[in-house]
C-alpha cells in the first residue's frame, strides 16, 4: 500500500482549518500522514488543530517564522512516505480525491504528477466556477496537485508564480508529467475582496517579470504584464471608494459561473 504525505500550511485559519481538516480526514483513502506547520498564528488555530482527536495529524514546528513558501521545503524535509499531496488551510477535497490520485499514478508510472479540476468558490456571493486544464499538461492548480516524493523543493527566492514555477520546472522540466483527473475533486475557496490573490505580492522587479517570461512566452507575458498593471492602479481605487467587490467580479470576468451552491456539490 502507498503512503501519502498531506501538507498544509496554516497562518491565521481558525475560521476554516476545522472544515479543511475533516475533508481530508474523511477520504476513502486512509493510508497518509497529515503534515501542519503553522507559521506563528495569532488566532485559535492551533487550538482548533489539537481538538482534532487524529493520530495521522502531525504538528511540525519551526524555531523562526518561515513565511511564504519555505514552509513547504520545511515539511517536505519531514515528510516520509511515497506521495505528497498540497492542500491549503482554507479548501476542501471531495472524499474520492487521494484514492483516484493514487489509484492514476500507481498505474501510470511516466507522470511525475496528478492534479483535478477544480470549483473556485467565491465566497462573497457564493458563486462557483470549474477550473479545468488539459488533461496531459504540466501544471495543475497548487491544492488539488498529488506528485512523488523524490526529493522535490520548492524554489524560495519566488514568490510571484512559485507554485507554477515548481510545478514546470522543478517536477516536470518543461514535459507534461502532470495528468489533470476529469473530475471536480478540490475545492478553492477564494476570500471576499481578493484577500487571497497573489497580486498583492507582485512588484515589477526584473525576477519577477523574467519568472511569467519563463514561464508563459512573449505573448502571455505582455498579458500578465498589462493585467497587473491595472491590478495595481484599479484596484487600489476600488477599494479607496468601498467598491471593493468589484475587484472580484473583475477577476472572474472571463470565465462562466456554475449555479450550484458548493454544500451541494460536496454532497453528491
Amino acid at each position: 500500500m502507498k503512503l501519502v504525505s498531506v501538507l498544509i500550511c496554516t497562518y491565521n485559519a481558525e475560521k476554516t482549518i476545522k472544515e479543511t481538516l475533516d475533508s481530508c480526514i474523511n477520504q476513502t483513502y486512509k493510508d497518509f500522514e497529515i503534515l501542519i506547520h503553522d507559521d506563528q498564528s495569532k488566532d485559535k488555530t492551533i487550538q482548533i488543530i489539537n481538538d482534532i482527536c487524529d493520530k495521522r495529524i502531525k504538528i511540525i514546528e519551526s524555531w523562526k517564522k518561515l513565511w511564504p513558501y519555505k514552509w513547504l521545503n520545511f515539511l517536505l524535509d519531514h515528510a516520509k512516505w511515497e506521495y505528497i499531496a498540497i492542500q491549503d488551510h482554507d479548501d476542501l477535497w471531495k472524499p474520492e480525491k487521494l484514492e483516484k490520485q493514487v489509484k492514476f499514478l500507481e498505474e501510470n508510472k511516466k507522470y511525475i504528477g496528478c492534479g483535478t479540476k477544480t470549483l473556485m468558490w467565491y465566497e462573497w456571493d457564493n458563486k462557483c466556477l470549474e477550473y479545468y486544464l488539459s488533461k496531459e499538461n504540466y501544471y495543475t492548480l497548487h491544492p488539488s496537485l498529488m506528485f512523488r516524493n523524490e526529493w522535490y523543493r520548492y524554489i524560495e527566492d519566488r514568490i510571484y508564480m512559485w507554485d507554477a514555477l515548481f510545478q514546470k520546472k522543478v517536477l516536470c522540466k518543461w514535459k507534461n508529467l502532470i495528468w489533470n483527473i476529469d473530475e471536480t475533486l478540490t475545492i478553492h475557496r477564494i476570500k471576499p475582496w481578493a484577500e487571497n490573490y497573489s497580486y498583492k505580492w507582485f512588484k515589477f522587479t526584473r525576477k519577477n517579470l523574467n519568472t511569467i517570461y519563463s514561464l508563459h512566452g512573449k505573448l502571455y507575458w505582455t498579458e500578465v504584464l498589462l493585467w497587473e498593471c491595472m491590478r495595481k492602479i484599479v484596484y487600489p481605487i476600488l477599494h479607496l471608494i468601498k467598491c471593493d467587490s468589484w475587484i472580484d467580479k473583475i477577476e472572474r470576468g472571463p470565465f462562466r459561473l456554475q449555479g450550484y451552491k458548493v454544500k451541494e456539490f460536496l454532497l453528491k
